[in-house]
C-alpha cells in the first residue's frame, strides 16, 4: 500500500525517509497535483479504520464503482488502504523544512491522501490519476476547493528540504493557476513544475466540484502538446466521473466568442491595409499616366 499523493516536490524527498507507510518493503510515493487544507484533527484522531460515510458522503464501494464504469482499467485504492498509517506519515512530514515557512501547512497537508473530513478513492494508470473526494456537505467541499486556490496563490513558488544528517535533499516547485472551462459548480486548473537533483517534472491537474463531491484529474504535461487542449481533456475526464457521482450531466461550455473590441480592431486593421493597397495602386496608375 502507498499513500495517494505526496506534496509537490516531495516525491524524491520521501524516498529518503525510513519505511513508514504501507506493507511493502520499499517506500513508494506519488506526487500530489494539488495541496492545501489543514492537518488538524484528521491526523490527531486517526484510527485503525477510516470512518463510515456521514452526511452526503459516498461509500468507498460507490466511488470505486463509478471509477470502474467511467475510466479505463486502473489500479484502485481508497481511504481504508492508507488510513492505519496516517499517524506515521504525518510524523515524518512534520520533519520537512519548507520555504517560505508559511507554506508548510499547505505543502505537508498535500502529502496526506485526502483532505480532512473527506473520504476518497483513486484510479491510477501509469502517471495518470483520477481521484474522488466526497464530503459531508457542499459547503465543506467548497471550503476544500477554496483552500486549494488560496494555496496556489500564496505558495506559487516554494522549496522543500529533507535533512538526512550528512546531506540535504531539496526540491523546488512552482504552481500556477490556469484557465479552465467547466459546467461544474466550481473548477480549478493548476500547472506544476518541480525540480530536484537529477529529476524534473511538469504536470497539469483539473479539480471540479459539484455539490458535496470533487474530482481531480492529473496527467504529466507534454511540452510538445497545446496546454489548452490538455486541460480540455482533463476537464472532460473529471466531468465524466463527476457526472456519474452527482447524477447529472456536467458539460463544459463552448469557447467564448471573440471580444467585439478585438473584432473591431481587426476589422480596422484590414480596412487600413485595403486602403493602403488601393493608394498604392492609384499611385502606380498616376505614374503610368505621367510617363505617357
Amino acid at each position: 500500500m502507498k499513500p495517494f499523493f505526496a506534496a509537490p516536490g516531495l516525491a524524491m524527498l520521501l524516498l529518503a525517509l525510513p519505511t513508514l507507510v504501507g506493507c511493502e518493503a520499499d517506500l513508494e510515493t506519488d506526487d500530489s497535483p494539488l495541496g492545501g487544507g489543514s492537518l488538524d484533527s484528521s491526523v490527531a484522531e486517526a484510527q485503525a479504520e477510516a470512518p463510515e460515510p456521514i452526511g452526503q458522503q459516498l461509500t468507498h464501494q460507490e466511488m470505486r464503482e463509478v471509477l470502474e464504469e467511467t475510466l479505463a482499467p486502473a489500479t484502485l485504492t481508497d481511504t481504508d488502504d492508507w488510513w492505519p498509517n496516517l499517524r506515521d506519515l504525518n510524523r515524518e512530514l512534520q520533519r520537512l523544512e519548507v520555504h517560505p515557512t508559511d507554506c508548510k501547512p499547505y505543502v505537508t497537508a498535500s502529502a496526506l491522501p485526502v483532505p480532512p473530513g473527506a473520504l476518497g478513492a483513486l484510479a491510477e494508470t501509469d502517471d495518470s490519476r483520477t481521484v474522488i473526494y466526497t464530503f459531508t456537505d457542499a459547503d465543506s467541499a467548497q471550503e476544500y476547493v477554496d483552500s486549494e486556490r488560496l494555496g496556489v496563490e500564496r505558495c506559487a513558488e516554494h522549496t522543500v528540504v529533507r535533512d538526512l544528517g550528512e546531506e540535504e535533499l531539496k526540491a523546488e516547485t512552482a504552481v500556477t493557476e490556469l484557465r479552465v472551462r467547466t459546467g461544474a459548480e466550481d473548477g480549478l486548473a493548476v500547472g506544476r513544475e518541480m525540480e530536484a537533483p537529477e529529476t524534473a517534472q511538469r504536470d497539469l491537474t483539473v479539480l471540479l466540484r459539484q455539490g458535496a463531491h470533487t474530482v481531480l484529474a492529473s496527467d504529466p504535461e507534454d511540452p510538445e502538446a497545446e496546454q489548452e487542449d490538455a486541460l480540455t481533456d482533463l476537464e472532460a475526464r473529471a466531468a465524466e466521473v463527476l457526472s456519474a457521482l452527482a447524477g447529472e450531466e456536467i458539460v463544459a461550455p463552448e469557447p467564448e466568442p471573440e471580444d467585439d473590441a478585438d473584432s473591431d480592431e481587426e476589422q480596422d486593421t484590414d480596412d487600413a491595409d485595403d486602403s493602403e493597397e488601393a493608394d498604392s495602386e492609384n499611385a502606380d496608375d498616376s505614374a503610368d499616366d505621367d510617363s505617357d
